[in-house]
């Protein structure tokens, strides 16, 4: 624990092994050493119990690097998912992977979210991310030991509720839209609107995307193509403007303009929401949608089933009073 002294002080009190094993005391001038001593030590703790460590001296970053050597090279983030593994690693201090414990990760996410303010969504990621590196290993039979964090839960998150816009909101962005500098703004979010597209889908078509009277989206987050029909005058429209110029941040100040508040996360996502909102709500079916958007998984579809008209109608049917 951490508390002030009466000298102004800040005092780390901790126990490393828990309640009977030999207590550290030391002071501070300031609370954020402190804390950065109390995780120094709580990290160590693996490294110091492994007195008697086995042959494989490999650390974590030794792991790391050997996933990416073997399968991370091969996915679509695999570089940027090795940096954020990296970095996991030294906040860990880069224990010997065989000292490395699940008490260790839970001990880091703790301290992560008091010292450095990171929500549970990021430790989730994160906790992902490495517990999937042991898994590979496993596989490939480069890994003897269990998955260290095989036993540890994840935080459970509140369901987000997904914004979408109504009719007036939609005419209200798009009007500014159609007002911004940026020649590419409002036919991305046209298009975004028109197909549920993510963002970077629709702002990366080129005219090769466009047939009549569809768009086929590639390079996807699922890594499967996948075309979508569209109307005619909307086809003749954009087929004309593309390929679109980088748009994000005006859509940010569009947002803005229309006076239209949205959850934290969801700004360009917004577009996706409303467009699967209003096609369940217009008597769409789900599964149509979950190969509208792409969806690997009917659950992430199915957040958009209380929306139908034929689900609002069951309730009133079957509810227990009328």
């Amino acid at each position: 624990m951490i508390r002030k002294l009466p000298s102004g002080r800040w005092q780390v009190d901790i126990r490393q092994d828990g309640r009977g094993s030999k207590r550290l005391r030391k002071s501070f001038d300031s609370k954020a050493e402190a804390k950065r001593f109390e995780q120094h030590m709580l990290l160590r703790k693996g490294e110091e119990q492994a007195w008697n460590p086995s042959k494989d001296r490999r650390r974590l970053t030794d792991l790391i690097q050997q996933w990416y050597d073997s399968h991370g090279h091969t996915l679509k983030d695999g570089a940027s998912r090795k940096k954020k593994l990296d970095d996991i690693a030294q906040r860990l201090r880069n224990p010997r992977a065989t000292a490395f414990k699940v008490s260790h990760f839970a001990t880091y996410r703790r301290l992560r979210m008091e010292n450095d303010g990171v929500g549970e969504n990021t430790l989730n990621h994160e906790h992902t991310y490495l517990s999937a590196v042991f898994n590979e290993l496993i596989r490939q039979d480069e890994w003897t030991h269990p998955n260290p964090l095989k036993n540890l839960r994840k935080f459970k998150l509140d369901e987000q509720e997904l914004a979408f816009l109504s009719q007036d909101q939609i005419n209200r962005l798009l009007e500014e839209c159609k007002a911004s500098s940026n020649p590419s703004l409002y036919h991305v979010t046209r298009l975004a609107l028109a197909t549920g597209a993510r963002w970077s889908e629709a702002e990366g078509v080129t005219r090769s995307n466009f047939t009549p009277y569809r768009v086929t989206y590639n390079y996807t987050k699922s890594g499967k193509s996948r075309s979508v029909p569209i109307s005619e005058k909307l086809y003749k429209e954009l087929i004309e403007e593309v390929p679109f110029v980088s748009c994000s941040a005006a859509f940010r100040k569009a947002i803005e303009r229309a006076e239209i508040n949205l959850p934290r996360g969801q700004l360009t996502h917004v577009c996706r929401h409303t467009f699967a909102s209003h096609f369940i709500m217009k008597g769409g079916d789900i599964l149509t949608l979950q190969k509208i958007l792409g969806h690997s998984d009917i659950k992430l579809t199915m957040r958009y089933a209380h929306l139908s008209p034929q689900h609002l109608q069951k309730v009133v049917r079957f509810a227990p009073i009328g």
